[in-house]
């Protein structure tokens, strides 16, 4: 089974490994990188393959962070329809019109597993290995109540752990209350927080608790360029 981690081992060797099907919760607060830490965990392996639900950055900001790699990222965009009503789907990006059309998001989603799933068959890639990034659900909760984004997010983390698949979930922990963050943890298997490091800019701490309630010890890391670090 796959890792999370294909280019950032060394957390991945520090907090255990996190294997497919996982959908982990990512608690990161403002101003702490969390959507590169996230692309960081979901950026895909040789013969993977990424799809990126973006309410935070449109299209062409989340394939500039993947790199060379974006020939193998699918990005579903929430974002740019509502300035640009006029975009329209590509192979690789496909739009919606807002966070709130869960129902047109389910269905993109879906067309985009389909490509997906052509893309692995003429590549001989073995099925399975597609990593999800929901970038944020922080946004997803300014248009739609708690319920709805459950329900929604009940079946899709159902999806991720049929495809034996592997979802990261970022949430601004700051921005919702914690019954929110209880609800929402519910439909997780882990949940990695993030903490900035007093004193000591730029440096953030992370820790992993999965469901048995194992807790690992604190990572430390930062961002050179694109690069993660992780510090001894």
């Amino acid at each position: 089974m796959d890792r999370i981690c294909a280019d950032v081992r060394e957390i991945d060797g520090r907090i255990g490994e996190i294997r497919s099907p996982s959908n982990i919760l990512l608690l990161a607060p403002p101003f702490s990188d969390a959507e590169r830490l996230a692309y960081a965990l979901v950026r895909p392996a040789e013969a993977d393959y990424t799809v990126v639900i973006s309410t935070d950055e449109d299209a062409p900001s989340v394939c500039t962070a993947f790199g060379e790699d974006d020939g193998r990222v699918w990005v579903l965009d929430c974002i740019t329809k509502s300035v640009v009503p006029g975009a329209t789907d590509t192979e690789l990006v496909k739009y919606v019109g807002s966070p709130a059309d869960l129902t047109g998001i389910g269905i993109k989603f879906t067309k985009i597993l389909d490509s997906v799933q052509r893309a692995g068959d003429a590549g001989d890639a073995a099925p399975g290995q597609v990593r999800v990034c929901v970038n944020s659900l922080s946004s997803f909760l300014i248009y739609t109540k708690l319920e709805a984004i459950y329900r929604f997010f009940h079946i899709f983390s159902a999806r991720i752990r049929r495809m034996n698949g592997i979802g990261v979930y970022l949430l601004n922990p700051e921005s919702v209350d914690e019954k929110t963050v209880s609800t929402l943890k519910q439909l997780m298997t882990g949940i990695i927080e993030v903490e900035a490091c007093d004193g000591d800019p730029g440096v953030h701490a992370l820790r992993y608790q999965d469901l048995s309630g194992r807790v690992s010890p604190q990572v430390r890391y930062h961002f050179e360029g694109d690069d993660l670090v992780v510090e001894p």
